[in-house]
């Protein structure tokens, strides 16, 4: 309970001291070949639209815009996600087709993924990133359509067999359900011709007609197979997501510390990162999210006026 209070006064005065974003100018879409796709909450629309914009910016384009309505957006949330991004589709999640798959905790989100990636190259975005300095991998993965992730917190920096991932995470007693299967990869026979990567579904890159529905749902159906009931709990999508990633060609992970989560590490340099994806239990430690926050804010600006003159 008093941990969401104060993740709550948290993101209240965050939003408030970044109330100034929304003074920016609006973003236009001018690559539909490319679609950013979030699922976004009530609450998280300014941190959502610092995100977007921020990537963008880095970019060096403005892909089509996608966000997965969670339930919880209000009329007066639609209408500030239109305002500055006028060609946003909101959808629903309700209108999110279902699958052989459990349901919530962002699964709905990456099976519309798995819609929309037959048309174009899809880079799902949380809401609570922000893009600080150059990102010219993600802009070559899009350019050649690989498909990247980022990485877990000092997580093995490669895509792996599956048999690898089991003697590497076989030891690992955590009781959620990421690492019961990551354990328990031996016991299938399918193990032997899979490969795994240990990535973060906040920020990942599905190159065009990587996957569909199909592979989501025999992904599913095979972790279930261990994880058991357990595989209705949170975490089961960014495994799902994992595998996904590390079984289609070519697939790219992200270099730490250029692309990482924040965990307020003393001995990682965050300024010099180019993407950062601010989990919730470190989000605002440090005041780094702010801080770095505002300077997004800035250099949009900037970036504005430079366009005016």
């Amino acid at each position: 309970m008093f941990f969401r209070a104060r993740r709550a006064l948290q993101r209240a005065r965050f939003n408030f001291s970044c109330r100034s974003l929304l003074t920016t100018p609006p973003i236009q879409t001018s690559d539909s070949t490319v679609t950013l796709v979030t699922m976004l909450c009530h609450g998280e629309v300014i941190m959502y639209l610092l995100a977007v914009k921020s990537f963008c910016l880095q970019l060096g384009r403005v892909p089509s815009v996608v966000i997965l309505d969670d339930g919880s957006l209000t009329p007066e949330d639609h209408a500030t996600l239109t305002a500055h991004i006028p060609a946003v589709r909101i959808v629903p999640i309700a209108t999110v087709l279902p699958a052989e798959c459990p349901k919530g905790s962002c699964w709905e989100r990456l099976l519309l993924i798995s819609d929309i990636v037959k048309d174009t190259y899809v880079v799902q975005i949380d809401s609570d990133t922000l893009t600080l300095n150059a990102i010219p991998e993600i802009q070559q993965c899009i350019a050649v359509n690989r498909s990247f992730t980022l990485m877990g917190d000092r997580s093995f920096p490669e895509i792996e067999s599956m048999a690898n991932a089991n003697e590497r995470y076989k030891d690992n007693t955590n009781p959620m359900v990421q690492a019961v299967c990551e354990r328990s990869f031996s016991q299938l026979p399918e193990s032997a011709s899979l490969n795994y990567v240990r990535g973060n579904a906040g920020f990942t890159g599905f190159a065009q007609g990587s996957f569909g529905r199909q592979q989501v749902e025999f992904f599913s159906a095979l972790m279930e197979r261990i994880a058991k009931e357990k595989w209705n709990e949170w975490g089961s999508e960014q495994v799902t997501s994992n595998l996904v990633i590390a079984n289609v060609p070519d697939a790219q992970p992200l270099s730490f510390p250029k692309y990482l989560s924040y965990w307020a590490h003393a001995d990682v340099n965050y300024e010099q990162s180019s993407f950062i994806h601010f989990i919730g239990p470190f989000r605002f430690a440090n005041g780094f999210y702010l801080r770095s926050a505002k300077k997004r804010i800035d250099a949009l600006k900037d970036a504005a006026k430079k366009q005016l003159r």
